[in-house]
């Protein structure tokens, strides 16, 4: 899981003065032309432009003011300040290297690392998916506290956690970048199914994905199942390249429709159009990609609560065109786009800029088929944790996979193991970690006007 964008990354500083006195009211610069400016973004572009009320708080801070504007069901719509550090966050995943859930019964709390980035300090350690967690930074952990104990590292050099067995990970903080393809193997060969586990969408994983399908390719697979169950979006652009490569679509293929309030315009991007928004030093075209493709017809997808934004609309996208068999637990629920809008120099004077991220648009697919801000359900949905202790990534152990295996009529390996950490019969449903996790924003350029 990843920080907010890349574009974030490098336009904000961590380093920011605190020294600078408050223009007058009115000017450039001042609270009430920066929010009277803010109403008036929001009025045009805000999906929910008819939920604004008049505001008469001019004087707010221009975060508290932006946030006071928000409809109460828009939980993603955000602001950020150029060299402010305060008004964006980090995550355990990209600044430890892991990431862990919480489970919970009538008497106890059991806290499992489910994610382990390769090559980061934890997994040189011996941190494995699976690890149970007792002590954050020598304090014990229970139901009440986990999520004071994870905000707090996230502030620290560095985080010590203390596995049940006594053994202590010291993990320093720094920006640790994921791979996107984190296996690609075959898992059978009568019938052959191949098994993809991808951890985000970003262009940094193309050259490794387009091997993994030239060897699944050669090794004619019948089947694949993909993994998304930890994937929180991340550039659309690549999640059309995944869908170019995966299924038997065509590159003028509609692959997202955008919906917005009257003021703007409706868009539609086919795949090749959203395969357009690819960052710089890279120049894929849809009818290459497609041609390096699997064409397959039908797809079988992992999903949990973490899979977000840019895989959700994988997942949606491709429905109209091949069978997606979805299996796990419904997914994050965000079915919406952003765009980023930024003070103009007239208006924030010598302050440091403010970035507007108003949701703007619902996203559908060719169908017409969205509204999944509660989640995309599978056909029937499988619990990951009903088997412990959590087995790696892609081991046909997993309760996941295992499903999948007998879908496609396979008889299951899967063989009776001890739960050696906690009974599950009266296990509640897990309790994610909110702290630790981010969707990726699906992101789009400023809307055109509408005529009406």
């Amino acid at each position: 899981m990843r920080k907010p964008q890349a574009l974030v990354l490098t336009i904000f500083s961590l380093i920011f003065s605190s020294c600078e006195k408050d223009p007058p009211l009115n000017e450039p610069g001042s609270n009430e032309t920066i929010n009277e400016w803010t109403m008036a973004q929001m009025r045009q572009y805000y999906y929910w432009n008819e939920k604004i009320t008049q505001k008469n708080d001019y004087q707010q801070a221009p975060d508290l003011f932006f946030k006071s504007l928000l409809f109460q069901d828009d939980h993603y719509s955000s602001i950020l300040q150029t060299l402010n550090s305060d008004t964006y966050g980090n995550t355990l995943t990209n600044t430890f290297g892991f990431d862990m859930v919480q489970l919970q019964n009538q008497s106890e709390t059991i806290q499992l690392v489910t994610q382990v980035v390769p090559f980061s300090e934890g997994d040189l350690m011996g941190l494995k998916r699976g690890d149970s967690i007792s002590h954050i930074n020598n304090e014990p952990i229970d139901h009440s506290n986990l999520k004071s104990l994870l905000s707090k590292s996230l502030l620290l050099p560095a985080m010590h956690l203390t596995r049940n067995d006594g053994k202590i990970f010291h993990l320093p903080s720094s920006y640790i970048s994921q791979p996107v393809l984190y296996t690609a193997k075959l898992i059978s060969s009568s019938p052959t199914v191949g098994y993809m586990f991808l951890s985000q969408f970003d262009f940094s994983g193309a050259y490794s994905l387009l091997e993994a399908i030239q060897n699944f390719k050669s090794q004619r697979i019948q089947e694949l199942i993909v993994d998304l169950r930890y994937n929180p979006g991340g550039q659309v652009a690549f999640a059309s390249f995944s869908a170019l490569l995966l299924a038997d679509i065509k590159e003028n293929d509609i692959f997202a429709k955008y919906q917005g309030n009257k003021n703007i315009k409706n868009r539609e991007d086919s795949f090749a159009a959203a395969l357009q928004g690819q960052p710089d030093g890279y120049s894929f075209s849809a009818k290459d990609v497609l041609k390096q493709g699997l064409h397959l017809k039908r797809i079988y997808m992992l999903t949990g609560p973490n899979t977000a934004s840019a895989s959700e609309m994988l997942i949606n996208g491709l429905k109209p065109y091949v069978e997606i068999i979805q299996v796990g637990d419904k997914t994050f629920g965000k079915d919406m786009a952003s765009t980023t809008i930024v003070t103009p120099e007239d208006i924030r004077g010598a302050e440091r800029a403010w970035h507007l991220i108003p949701m703007i648009y619902k996203i559908y697919n060719k169908a017409d088929q969205g509204n999944y801000n509660n989640g995309i359900i599978p056909q029937k949905v499988t619990d990951e944790f009903s088997s412990l202790p959590l087995v790696p990534i892609g081991d046909t152990k997993d309760p996941l996979i295992q499903e999948v295996l007998q879908k496609i009529g396979m008889k299951s390996t899967q063989a009776k193991r001890p739960i050696n950490t906690i009974e599950l019969t009266h296990m509640l449903k897990p309790k994610y970690i909110g702290s630790s996790y981010h969707a990726i924003p699906v992101v789009v350029n400023r809307p055109t006007m509408s005529e009406n």
